[in-house]
């Protein structure tokens, strides 16, 4: 038997499409059970975390130190601490600081290099690409990375959690690789031809046209100057005043009863209540980037499919 001796039953011309059926209702309700499932399983932590930083001394003991979904006496006291002006504050007035100038210095970088990489007559250019996906490819290690900063004189100064990460390679393939695909070559002759400079045109003409990329590059780096953790325990060990992720870790430790943590957080100790005074730092460490996201969330796509094209 050949293939030509295969006869395909034709499919009726009143059939409609699969993509046109309705699904039955047993399909939609296990289809809804689902979804809400899903929903409750990352809305409720969240709400339980919320509702216990603003829960009195008298529910969380009532509540045996518990987190609750339903505070019965509200209490501002755990947010009053952070924000009284004390070490809580500066440590998030720190992380804020080195959020933004970490964030501004790094996409600086990032659209200067990105975009001398991207003009292919610019000096050096192909040594400059090799040696950035060489650090892309070949990361160095812990110990490399420790010496580097301790030789520069870095060692116990803010400089050093802005500035080893100032710069990402993949941040610049991906903006370098936008440049080239996505600005179209024959405006920027264009803009030559009507005597622009680099600059202007890099203003004028390319940046706007890369306001998505550059938002979703921008939360990139934020996100990680904003969750800075293990660069901080790191590098500056002998600062009194530390990034409020590093904070939150020393808090947790000390309810577990670490040799030292207690020593750590002494000058974090406030009149609230621990467990509220807790929660009331892993709201304020979420609640910026919760804001920065649905802002940002509609440039995720172009973003991702700018990333899969070949540079």
């Amino acid at each position: 038997m050949t293939a030509t001796d295969i006869r395909l039953k034709p499919r009726r011309k009143n059939a409609r499409p699969v993509w046109d059926e309705e699904p039955s209702w047993l399909g939609k309700a296990v289809k809804a059970l689902f979804l809400i499932c899903y929903a409750a399983a990352i809305v409720l932590p969240i709400w339980a975390v919320v509702a216990t930083s603003f829960a009195s001394e008298e529910a969380l003991t009532r509540a045996g130190g518990n987190l609750l979904l339903i505070p019965t006496d509200l209490s501002f006291q755990a947010y009053q601490e952070i924000f009284d002006g004390g070490a809580l504050t500066k440590s998030l007035l720190l992380t804020l600081g080195l959020t933004a100038g970490g964030t501004a210095l790094s996409m600086i970088l990032t659209i200067g290099a990105a975009y001398g990489l991207s003009r292919p007559g610019s000096l050096l250019h192909r040594p400059l690409l090799m040696l950035v996906l060489f650090t892309f490819l070949f990361a160095p290690g812990l110990y490399p990375s420790f010496l580097v900063v301790q030789k520069l004189g870095l060692f116990d100064s803010y400089l050093s959690l802005v500035l080893p990460m100032a710069l990402n390679a993949f941040n610049l393939i991906v903006l370098r690789s936008f440049f080239m695909n996505s600005v179209p070559t024959e405006l920027l002759d264009a803009a030559r031809m009507d005597g622009a400079g680099e600059f202007r045109t890099l203003f004028k003409i390319v940046l706007p046209m890369s306001k998505a990329i550059l938002a979703v590059i921008a939360l990139f780096y934020a996100v990680g100057y904003w969750n800075i953790y293990f660069s901080a325990v790191l590098y500056i060990p002998g600062l009194d005043t530390q990034p409020i992720q590093v904070v939150l870790q020393r808090m947790l430790m000390s309810t577990q009863g670490l040799p030292g943590a207690a020593a750590d957080v002494s000058q974090y100790q406030t009149q609230a209540p621990d467990s509220a005074l807790k929660m009331a730092v892993v709201v304020c460490t979420i609640v910026p980037i919760v804001i920065m996201y649905p802002f940002i969330q509609k440039h995720f796509t172009k973003a991702v499919i700018t990333g899969a094209i070949k540079g």
